[in-house]
């Protein structure tokens, strides 16, 4: 989902424009994600979240570079920066990640290699352990769990999740909220596989 001013500046492939974050509720699935674009009447992300009926979509600001320096966009409650000089190479990347297809591509790909009913099970014990950790709310209990939770997301495609959890992991105790939403994310994938 593409909001406001970011719909009228980018076109990319798999993407839906909005023109308000509630318009977003429209959709037959829950978005992806949100890229916002920074303006002095942007709301803010847990606004957007509220208008889509989404409390943990990923919300990622597109903002000019100095603003993406200059603001602890994290702390803020955003998910991802791309600077708006960057476009549109950039902000494919961003996005990329949040993407669910290719997730349940590389989860396909590796059930084609090591089977329906291994993949199925270990993306069951992976979706539990996510719900764990996206309710967990002891700092030391979570960061137990992180170095696990980066360790098989990657091996199943998560690649927004998994960086995160590693960099949770390593200390950087400030990503909690947006380690929580990448959760999220990752177990409404999970639910889409039926």
């Amino acid at each position: 989902m593409l909001v406001g001013a970011a719909a009228a500046t980018v076109q990319v492939a798999g993407w839906r424009a909005c023109d308000r974050a509630a318009d977003a509720r429209a959709d037959a699935a829950p978005a992806d994600a949100a890229l916002i674009a920074i303006t002095p009447e942007t709301p803010s992300p847990a606004r957007v979240r509220a208008l889509s009926d989404a409390p943990y979509l990923p919300v990622l600001a597109l903002a000019p570079d100095d603003w993406i320096q200059r603001h602890d966009w994290r702390a803020l409650g955003y998910d991802g920066a791309v600077a708006a000089e960057a476009l549109p190479e950039a902000l494919a990347d961003a996005l990329a990640d949040w993407q669910r297809d290719a997730t349940l591509a590389t989860l396909d790909r590796l059930e084609a290699s090591f089977g329906v009913a291994e993949v199925t099970a270990l993306v069951q014990r992976f979706g539990a352990m996510l719900a764990a950790a996206r309710d967990e709310r002891d700092p030391a209990a979570l960061a137990d769990m992180a170095h696990r939770v980066a360790g098989i997301a990657g091996t199943l495609g998560f690649a927004a999740l998994g960086r995160l959890w590693l960099r949770f992991s390593e200390g950087d105790t400030g990503l909690a909220d947006s380690a929580r939403r990448s959760a999220a994310h990752a177990i409404a994938t999970i639910a889409r596989r039926g």
